[in-house]
């Protein structure tokens, strides 16, 4: 059941509320003068016209305020437990779990359209250095910049998650490894050549990053990843601040390098 479903629920039965609490208040005064004897009179009617005034007014009050309150703060409430849920506090993109549901649907998309989808795996150099030379507070704000920098360079349909620590997984569907290795090579190479400023200190960033791209072999999501993060590993490996395929560990094709 969708958000706006449940609170159009509850607008009907709150407003099912005030109509049935509106009939008693207007019907029970007159019933209370007959059950004891008095005659229909006018203080009768002009009393059950009050109450049925008061309830009308009760049921505008609901809907144009208390609703309007309820619905907002409702929604306010679902999109904090939705931002919980999905993103990354620090980062603001997608946290692990979120990641990993998007992971599969990505991969089941693929397969059923028969379509192709690269895996990045990226993850800061030398971030224990920076954490330990600066603090983790200067190590946050770098992470911070990372994403930021992956988010502005990348398309609109790729999609970046925080996949744990200083590490990185970015999804480029319909997007096969040469192809995803442009924008992330150009990305790369942006950060190495940009200072991190903090404070008074220039801080050196770079980023390694291993590519792999979904194949026929791969019964599941996790065969891309695990390719993916051995392509990382050779990029670190091999000096750090670089872009390996998953296919150049077996030796198929050059590596994009800081050279």
């Amino acid at each position: 059941m969708g958000f706006n479903t449940i609170i159009k629920d509850l607008a009907k039965h709150l407003n099912r509320m005030v109509l049935l609490n509106m009939l008693f208040l207007a019907l029970i005064i007159p019933v209370v003068f007959i059950a004891i004897g008095a005659e229909t009179s006018l203080v009768a009617l002009i009393t059950a016209a009050g109450g049925f005034i008061i309830c009308i007014a009760n049921l505008l009050v609901i809907n144009r305020y208390f609703m309007r309150k309820t619905e907002c703060s409702l929604a306010t409430s679902y999109d904090s437990l939705q931002n919980a849920y999905l993103y990354d506090d620090l980062t603001k993109v997608y946290n692990r779990r979120a990641g990993m549901i998007r992971l599969n649907e990505e991969f089941a998309r693929a397969r059923r359209n028969c379509s192709t989808l690269s895996v990045a795996m990226v993850d800061a150099d030398n971030f224990k250095k920076i954490n330990d030379t600066y603090g983790h507070l200067v190590g946050d704000k770098a992470l911070v910049h990372i994403a930021s920098t992956l988010r502005s360079g990348l398309r609109e349909c790729d999609i970046i998650v925080r996949y744990g620590g200083e590490e990185f997984l970015v999804l480029l569907p319909e997007t096969n490894s040469s192809q995803a290795a442009l924008p992330l090579d150009r990305l790369r190479n942006r950060l190495a050549e940009q200072k991190f400023f903090n404070s008074n200190a220039e801080i050196s960033l770079s980023i390694s990053i291993g590519i792999a791209t979904l194949s026929a072999p791969d019964e599941n999501p996790m065969d891309v990843i695990e390719r993916a993060d051995k392509a990382l590993y050779s990029a670190k490996r091999s000096g750090r601040n670089r872009v390996v395929f998953d296919c150049q560990i077996h030796g198929f094709s050059p590596a994009l390098s800081n050279a």
